[in-house]
C-alpha cells in the first residue's frame, strides 16, 4: 500500500492554487505517499488537481469521517483512505468499494471490530499523546499472531520519529510537522524540502 519509504506527509491544503507546487516540491524531496486531509473548503478541490497532475504519487485521502467522504476519495482514484476512528459502516461500505481503507484506532475494542471485517492495516492515531510505542506495543500484543500493520500519525516530529521508524510493524510514519500551514501559506518549498529530506534520513 506504501511505497519506498515509511514517511506520509499529512497536507491540510488551504489554497488549491498551491497544491501541485506542494506535492512537486515532496516528491523532488523523496515523498512517493501523502495523505490530503479533508478539512477544509479547498481540499476536494485540491486533490483533483493533484490526482490529475503528472507527478506519480500514492495518495490517500485522510479525515474520511463519512460514508460520502469515502465514496469520494474512490471516485475520485485515490489510492487509499484513512479515518481517525473505527465506524463499522464505513468500513463494512469500503469492502463494498473494494477500497484500502485504514481505520484509526486508540483501543484494543476498536482493533477487535476492525480485524472482525478483516482489515489487518490500522492506524494509530493520536500517537504520542495515546502513549507512543510503548502503549502501541501493549495493546497489539493481544493480536500479534494477526501481523497486523500500522501506519502511525499524531505528535510525530524529527525528535521522536526514530523510535517508530524502529518497529517491524510500523510501515508508515505520518505528520502535519513536514509541511506545515504556514510554510504552504508563504510558499517556503525550501524548508519543506529541508524538514522533508531530514525525516526520511532519521526514518531509515
Amino acid at each position: 500500500m506504501f511505497v519506498d519509504n515509511k514517511i506520509l506527509p499529512v497536507l491540510v491544503i488551504h489554497d488549491q492554487k498551491k497544491a501541485v507546487d506542494l506535492v512537486k516540491c515532496l516528491y523532488d524531496s523523496g515523498i512517493r505517499n501523502i495523505e490530503i486531509a479533508l478539512r477544509t473548503d479547498s481540499s476536494r478541490k485540491s486533490i483533483d488537481k493533484i490526482i490529475n497532475s503528472p507527478i506519480p504519487l500514492n495518495i490517500g485521502i485522510g479525515t474520511i469521517l463519512t460514508i460520502d467522504d469515502l465514496i469520494f476519495a474512490k471516485q475520485v482514484g485515490a489510492n487509499f483512505g484513512l479515518s481517525p476512528s473505527t465506524d463499522a459502516q464505513i468500513i463494512q461500505k469500503s469492502i463494498e468499494l473494494d477500497f484500502n481503507f485504514i481505520p484509526g484506532i486508540s483501543t484494543p475494542t476498536d482493533i477487535a471490530t476492525a480485524v472482525k471485517f478483516g482489515i489487518n492495516t490500522l492506524k494509530f492515531f493520536p500517537a504520542e499523546d495515546l502513549g507512543s510505542t510503548k502503549y502501541l506495543n501493549r495493546i497489539n500484543s493481544p493480536f500479534k499472531h494477526l501481523d497486523l500493520k500500522w501506519v502511525v500519525l499524531g505528535g510525530i516530529n524529527q525528535d521522536n520519529v526514530m523510535k517508530y521508524s524502529r518497529m517491524k510493524n510500523v510501515i508508515a510514519i505520518g505528520g502535519s510537522w513536514i509541511a506545515e500551514q504556514k510554510l504552504i501559506a508563504e510558499s517556503n518549498w525550501s524548508e519543506i524540502r529541508t524538514r522533508t529530506r531530514k525525516f526520511i534520513e532519521l526514518s531509515i
